[in-house]
C-alpha cells in the first residue's frame, strides 16, 4: 500500500486529503480537511508568499492531526500553467516560477503545486500535478477569435472534466477515448467542452467567455464593454478584472452567489431569482448546443458536473439539450480523487511524470 496526500487550494479554503492506494490503483480516502480562511488572511495576491506560508501550515496542521503518516507522494492541484498536454507533471523550478509570478493568470489553484513542493521537499518524496487548468488540446480552428492579436485561449476545469469523462465512459462500457462527449463543468467557473478521442478540443474560457456564473460575467456585449472601460468606472485593468470575475454573474443580479439560497428562491417562484436562474440555464444550454456543432452533432452523452447541476437548474438544461444526446449528471467534484488516482498510477509504474 502507498500513502498519498492531495492538496486543492480554493479562493477561500484549502482542501487536503490522505489516501491509501493499492497496486491496482484503487484509492481509499482515510482523512480529509477543508480549512476555511478569513478575508483578512487572504488579502493581496492569491499567490503571495504570505498565502503560501499560511496554506502550507494549514496542511501541515492537518497532517499532524491525522497522526503525521509516512507519505509516499504528494499531488497538488495544477493551476494556470503555460499551455500543456493533459497528464501528470513533475513540479519543476520553471513551473514554480510561472505559478508564483502569476505569469499565465491569477488563481488560488496556482498554490497547489507550490504547497506540494514545500511539503515534499522537507520529506524527500516525489510531488506532482495532473491535468492542470492550463491543459490545451485545442484543434486549430478553435484558436480563431476574429482578431489576430486576440486568439482564443484554452483554460478549463480539466482535472474534474477528464475524471467524470472516465466515469461516464466506464458506465457506458468503454474508455473515454471511445465516445464523443460534451462536458459542462458548472461551479464557480463554467467550462463547456466537446471531447473527441479523449481530448477536450474546444472550450469557452471560464474567465472571459461563455455563460455567466455565480460571480463571473462570462461573455459580454463587446461595444458596451469597451465604452465602460473608457468611462472612468475603473481606474485600472486590475479593478475591471476584479469586478468582472468576482463581482458579476448571479452575485451582481441577485446580491447573492449562494447556490442553495438561489435554488430555494427559484423553486419558490420568487422574482427576479427565478428568471435570473433560468437565464443561467439558458446560457449554459446555448453553449452546449454550440459545442455540439464542433462534433458535427454526433454526441454520445452530455455530462453535467461540478457543484451546480441540481434541480431546477439541471432540469432546465436537460429540457433544452437532451435532444442532442442523453444528459447524465455527475454532480460534485472529483478533483481530490483524480489527483490520488494519478499519484497511484505514478507510484505503481503505470504512468511516468512529464517534464514541464
Amino acid at each position: 500500500m502507498k500513502t498519498i496526500l492531495t492538496i486543492n487550494p480554493g479562493s477561500t479554503s484549502t482542501k487536503a486529503a490522505i489516501y491509501e492506494a493499492d497496486d491496482s490503483w484503487n484509492v481509499r480516502e482515510i482523512h480529509n480537511s477543508n480549512v476555511k480562511h478569513s478575508p483578512e488572511e487572504l488579502e493581496g495576491n492569491p499567490e503571495s508568499a504570505d498565502q503560501l506560508k499560511l496554506r502550507s501550515q494549514a496542511v501541515e496542521d492537518f497532517l499532524l492531526d491525522a497522526g503525521n503518516p509516512e507519505l509516499n507522494a504528494i499531488a497538488g492541484r495544477g493551476g494556470l500553467t503555460r499551455p500543456i498536454e493533459a497528464g501528470s507533471y513533475r513540479i519543476s523550478d520553471t513551473m514554480k516560477d510561472d505559478l508564483l509570478s502569476s505569469r499565465y493568470g491569477i488563481h488560488a489553484s496556482n498554490l497547489g503545486a507550490l504547497i506540494a513542493d514545500n511539503l515534499a521537499s522537507s520529506r524527500g518524496i516525489p510531488c506532482m500535478i495532473t491535468d492542470p487548468v492550463g491543459v490545451d488540446q485545442f484543434q486549430p480552428l478553435a484558436r480563431y477569435s476574429g482578431h489576430p492579436e486576440l486568439p482564443r485561449r484554452c483554460q478549463l476545469h480539466a482535472l474534474n472534466m477528464r475524471a467524470v469523462a472516465r466515469e461516464a465512459a466506464r458506465d457506458m462500457g468503454g474508455r473515454m477515448e471511445d465516445f464523443r462527449f460534451i462536458i459542462a463543468h458548472l461551479g464557480g467557473g463554467i467550462s463547456v467542452s466537446p471531447m473527441e478521442n479523449g481530448r477536450l478540443i474546444d472550450v469557452n474560457h471560464a474567465m472571459d467567455d461563455g455563460p455567466f456564473s455565480p460571480q463571473r460575467s462570462g461573455g459580454l456585449p463587446l461595444m458596451p464593454l469597451v465604452e465602460m472601460c473608457f468611462s472612468g468606472r475603473w481606474k485600472s485593468a486590475k479593478e475591471a478584472f476584479k469586478e468582472l470575475t468576482s463581482q458579476s454573474g448571479l452575485l451582481a443580479y441577485l446580491g447573492s452567489a449562494d447556490g442553495k439560497e438561489i435554488e430555494q428562491n427559484a423553486l419558490a417562484g420568487k422574482q427576479p431569482w427565478l428568471e435570473v436562474y433560468q437565464a443561467l440555464a439558458y446560457q449554459i444550454s446555448k453553449e452546449i448546443g454550440a459545442m455540439a456543432t464542433v462534433l458535427n452533432g454526433r454526441v454520445d452523452a452530455v455530462i453535467l458536473t461540478g457543484g451546480l447541476p441540481h434541480p431546477p437548474l439541471s432540469d432546465w438544461i436537460k429540457e433544452r439539450t437532451e435532444w442532442i444526446a442523453p444528459v447524465t449528471i455527475h454532480a460534485g467534484e472529483r478533483e481530490m480523487l483524480a489527483l490520488a488516482r494519478a499519484a497511484a498510477r505514478y507510484l505503481f509504474g503505470e504512468e511516468e511524470l512529464s517534464e514541464y
